[in-house]
């Protein structure tokens, strides 16, 4: 064999391996690489390290979904093995896959949906449509007109409203310890590409981007009643700002505001 072919052999092998490995560890092949974002286990699951162990990848909490919410995952370590993708099709709480799960990967004696802990939810208020109408009035929709917009889907499809997210001042969503991380309100989100709502596996490294205290701190708004800036006299702010919006209704006139300065024609970031 020549010195030539051997090291082309050589080269080819090293190519596979490498192939092999970057299928293995991509995300999107493995989705439990790093805890992905909106990817979680089924409800129930026990922890991931037990969790490999106890599943046979039987399929059965495939099966059973009535929702079709249950995926199996790709090439690698976790091959086979069940995972709800929340962008796609969340999970609804049914409980169907706990009860048939054969060994115990998945709680079976877990059956009230408040118990389930799958994940948290946090929403990015840069992009959450509700708290850029609080701070902006106006935002772009996809042609780039500027529209009012007093979104609470995610509020309004949590199956444990109320307790999971609740709305401050009867205007925007906040996220409380109860949620259980379905991910309903990730697949409803209508913000794109990017949703405003996401949830973060249990067992994912970055807890204190799920925790209620973090976004909590994320949510406090300046609570003085006027602003004296930049020529901006009389310009509701805060807590009186957030009373007059919370009193809009399509149904009746729509209280006035003082809007005393002009609006720049292109915002930084919303061209």
């Amino acid at each position: 064999m020549s010195p030539f072919f051997a090291q082309s052999i050589g080269r080819a092998a090293l190519a596979g391996i490498k192939d092999l490995i970057q299928r293995i560890f991509l995300r999107g092949e493995n989705p439990f690489v790093s805890y992905a974002t909106n990817c979680m286990r089924p409800p129930g699951a026990v922890d991931e390290k037990a969790f490999m162990a106890l599943c046979i990848r039987c399929n059965r909490c495939l099966e059973v979904c009535p929702y079709g919410s249950i995926k199996r995952a790709g090439v690698g370590f976790a091959m086979g093995t069940p995972y709800v993708l929340a962008e796609q099709k969340a999970c609804y709480l049914c409980m169907a896959c706990c009860r048939l799960c054969p060994t115990g990967a998945l709680d079976s004696s877990l059956v009230s949906p408040e118990k389930v802990s799958m994940g948290k939810a946090a929403i990015d208020k840069s992009i959450c449509y509700s708290h850029l109408f609080l701070e902006h009035d106006v935002l772009p929709d996809h042609t780039g007109r500027k529209i009012g917009a007093l979104c609470n889907t995610c509020y309004n499809v949590c199956p444990l409203q109320d307790k999971a997210i609740v709305l401050r001042k009867n205007l925007f969503p906040e996220v409380m310890d109860a949620c259980v991380g379905c991910g309903i309100c990730v697949e409803r989100c209508p913000t794109r590409p990017k949703r405003a709502i996401n949830v973060i596996p249990t067992g994912m490294g970055r807890v204190d981007e799920a925790g209620f205290y973090f976004r909590k701190a994320k949510g406090h708004y300046e609570s003085a009643v006027t602003v004296e800036k930049q020529g901006q006299q009389g310009v509701l702010k805060g807590d009186r700002l957030l009373e007059q919006k919370s009193r809009i209704d399509a149904t009746t006139e729509q209280p006035k505001f003082d809007f005393p300065y002009s609006v720049p024609k292109s915002i930084e970031g919303w061209d």
